[in-house]
């Protein structure tokens, strides 16, 4: 009988983990990786424990593993069924190592080594406004074709990063010069010192405790933005730790928090502020 499974919890590194047991197990069939229903699944086939194609849409091949290795914490299931393909799609193939384990060591140093990555954030929506779309991401991603005229057009400029995905580096590109942007306001990580100043010295117990919350919301581990939404969370902690320190240092990490938050809901506000 063939192996199928779904899982739904993924951690990290569990897609490197998952993609090692169907080589060992010289499976056949497709896995497929959702980000959600809102967004197309990754398919990966594997033919006798060799990952021979990846797609996603518009993305292909070797591309498709960085984007899962750099995506990973957007990844809602992953899900194996087997069977044979009636014909492999030869501009998907995976050809940038011998093995999958090299395969993946190098999509690892991929986005290590990425410095588009801290702006690249697959679950929340883009606003294009030449056009007015908007789309998750991810979406754009997938539709990459929809879109890369337009980015292409955009002039180089001084806050351009490398990235082994030129997607990702025109993406990137235009976030910073403000030619698109994502609808959620975002606060950036720089702004937070002031705000953790005022309720020095922390004992090493609420250190550990802000430093693990702050990692759960952050979109992935390399994240420089920290969304509104989740900033509202990790705003009500600081703030409660301010309380236990006196009515004055809580009132003044309240404002603290308030500014922060007017400031990065500004329409104007660069997301490199």
């Amino acid at each position: 009988m063939g192996i199928n499974f779904h899982i739904t919890s993924v951690r990290e590194g569990t897609i490197f983990n998952v993609m090692q047991f169907l080589s060992l197990e010289k499976v056949t069939g497709i896995l497929s990786v959702s980000f959600g229903r809102h967004i197309p699944d990754i398919a990966i086939y594997f033919v006798s424990g060799t990952a021979a194609t990846a797609e996603f849409g518009d993305m292909s091949g070797d591309a498709v593993l960085d984007m899962i290795l750099c995506q990973e914490y957007a990844i809602k299931e992953v899900n194996f069924a087997p069977g044979r393909m009636s014909r492999i799609n030869d501009k998907a193939l995976i050809v940038r190592a011998a093995s999958l384990s090299g395969a993946l060591l190098q999509s690892s140093k991929d986005v290590d080594k990425c410095q588009a990555r801290s702006l690249i954030y697959g679950l929340l929506p883009l606003y294009f406004s030449d056009s007015g779309r908007t789309d998750l991401l991810l979406q754009v991603l997938y539709d990459f074709s929809k879109v890369r005229d337009y980015l292409l057009k955009i002039p180089p400029g001084p806050t351009d990063k490398q990235a082994p995905l030129p997607q990702c580096v025109l993406l990137h590109r235009a976030l910073t010069q403000n030619l698109i942007s994502y609808n959620t306001p975002l606060v950036p990580l720089k702004l937070l010192r002031n705000l953790l100043e005022a309720v020095q010295p922390l004992a090493d117990k609420e250190v550990e405790n802000l430093r693990g919350y702050m990692r759960s919301l952050l979109p992935h581990p390399r994240a420089t933005h920290m969304p509104i939404d989740r900033f509202y969370a990790f705003a009500t902690a600081v703030e409660s730790i301010a309380h236990r320190r006196g009515p004055e240092v809580g009132e003044q990490t309240r404002t603290a928090i308030y500014r922060l938050i007017q400031r990065v809901t500004r329409p104007t506000e660069a997301i490199n502020a």
